[in-house]
């Protein structure tokens, strides 16, 4: 089964075309099992950790059976928390992308109800939304499940922990007899079991087991950084690390050529690398950086997928992937041709939870990334701008330059240091931040330990309750001067009984 192509599951034309696009060819284990038993239309029982593809497993063969033309909503996913509820949407929305007319609304808690409300409304084929705030719209008549098709339970052992098991029942119970349900679930206590039996009855049991995989050669580090300092931050690493070259991966491609524009203005040779450019523009950006043209290549995970470049050192995910298979291809673009490779993630408190997963898909923690201090930063800008300057003592032009100097102090009365002060002033209006004479702002620390912040419209900060990502600490950044001729660059409680009400906290 494995070796089928998507092509072969019988997806719906426009569904396939789209999955084309995004560049999968061939199904993972979950996808190639799941798909056949959805198209079909059976109920689904799913045993499968997070980040093994499940959630093209169940949108594909979903989206092949539906009516696009038809605006009510026929597909119904519950999920544990805003974050996923909202990656789930953008996955469905990347799969349907070829449909006209579709549309696929997120619903969850935090937001006002008003344009959520404008939003059914209006119309949308697939709904997709944490328990509580699906409960309020249901009970206040907003959403109907008339014309509902399937409904999916994405993570249902955490939603069953978070204690929205009462709202999920109580949702099931309003979806039409008809109606086809998938549930996956990384482990199965015996409520979920007990919600599979009453609702999903004959159903197709799929088990996928986690595999782990090491990332051999490649050292595996993690930063915590607020999502307004992630600029800043990555700035900072590419300034400090002694790279060769590397490959920066964000989630989107309109990002790739934002983030690429910010890098380049901060004096790096850096290009955009995403499915919007054609194949000649594609190999010409990889060859740039193959013959050193470039150093820097941000891109997204399926423009860089079988990207083999032995000069890229370091891998920097500037935005966490939701998805394992994405993070280990990711790192892999480094460490190749038996040469050592430096991944290094940025993580909002919010994502935090996400690690505990990467970590066993590649069987490794992540060592804790450290920056230097705004004051060993500053000696460090001092450091590579005097190795630059002094680079230029056997210049050939360097005895007109001292003597033009030398006149300029003689008929004006002043010290040549104070003119040779004055060009670099001068240097400075011209190329700000050329010159290290400021000490650098110190980006706000947080602790590798410490929970995620609460988010104030009562959002989950996500993860199991104790726990703390396997950081051990590790080295400081290190750099120096980067290659010859390079400038620094710049800018720098257990479900069972259930708890007090934490669901309407989630809405």
């Amino acid at each position: 089964m494995s070796e089928l192509s998507f092509a072969e599951l019988g997806l719906d034309p426009a569904v396939l075309e789209a999955v084309s696009a995004v560049g999968y060819e061939t199904p993972s284990p979950i996808q190639a099992q799941t798909i056949p038993a959805l198209l079909a239309g059976k109920h689904l029982l799913g045993v499968a950790q997070t980040g093994t593809g499940k959630t093209a497993a169940f949108a594909l063969p979903l989206l092949s059976r539906i009516d696009a033309s038809a605006t009510e909503p026929q597909i119904l996913v519950l999920a544990p928390t805003r974050e996923l509820a909202i990656q789930v949407a953008e996955a469905f929305t990347t799969y349907a992308s070829k449909f006209r007319n579709f549309h696929v609304l997120p619903i969850y808690g935090g937001q006002d109800f008003y344009p959520q409300i404008k939003g059914l409304r209006r119309g949308a084929q697939v709904i997709v939304g944490t328990p509580g705030r699906m409960l309020d719209h249901l009970r206040k008549g907003t959403l109907k499940l008339d014309s509902l098709k399937a409904l999916v339970l994405d993570e249902a052992d955490e939603m069953l922990r978070m204690g929205f098991i009462d709202d999920v029942e109580a949702i099931l119970a309003k979806t039409p007899q008809n109606c086809q349900r998938a549930l996956f679930s990384a482990t199965m206590p015996p409520q979920i079991k007990k919600v599979a039996k009453t609702y999903l009855s004959d159903a197709v049991e799929v088990r996928i087991e986690s595999e782990t995989r090491t990332v051999e050669r490649i050292s595996q580090f993690v930063l915590p950084v607020y999502a307004e300092r992630k600029l800043d931050a990555l700035t900072r690493i590419l300034e400090v690390e002694p790279f060769d070259a590397a490959i920066i991966f964000v989630r989107t491609k309109a990002e790739t050529t934002l983030l690429a524009e910010k890098l380049s203005a901060r004096g790096h040779a850096v290009a955009p690398l995403n499915g919007d450019l054609n194949q000649r523009q594609r190999e010409q950006t990889v060859e740039d950086l193959k013959r050193g043209k470039k150093d820097i290549i941000v891109a997204t995970d399926v423009a860089a997928r079988g990207l083999d470049v032995p000069r890229i050192t370091h891998v920097i995910n500037y935005d966490v992937p939701y998805d394992t298979e994405a993070y280990i291809h990711r790192t892999g673009r480094t460490g190749r041709a038996g040469r050592e490779g430096k991944a290094i993630l940025l993580v909002t408190p919010r994502e935090r939870s996400w690690l505990r997963t990467l970590e066993r898909a590649t069987n490794s923690p992540m060592q804790a990334y450290q920056l230097p201090s705004p004051v060993e930063l500053k000696k460090m800008r001092e450091q590579q701008f005097e190795a630059q300057l002094l680079g230029f003592s056997e210049d050939g032009k360097l005895a007109k330059a001292m003597a033009l100097l030398d006149e300029i102090a003689e008929r004006n009365d002043m010290d040549t240091a104070m003119v040779a002060g004055a060009l670099a002033c001068w240097l400075e209006a011209f190329q700000p931040g050329s010159l290290p004479l400021e000490q650098p702002e110190a980006l706000p620390e947080i602790s590798a330990s410490a929970p995620p912040r609460r988010d104030r419209q009562g959002g989950r900060p996500g993860g199991k309750p104790g726990y703390k990502p396997g950081f051990k600490k590790g080295p400081k950044g290190r750099g120096g001067p980067g290659p010859k001729g390079k400038p620094p660059g710049k800018g720098g409680k257990p479900a069972g009984k259930r708890p007090l009400r934490q669901a309407d906290a989630k809405r």
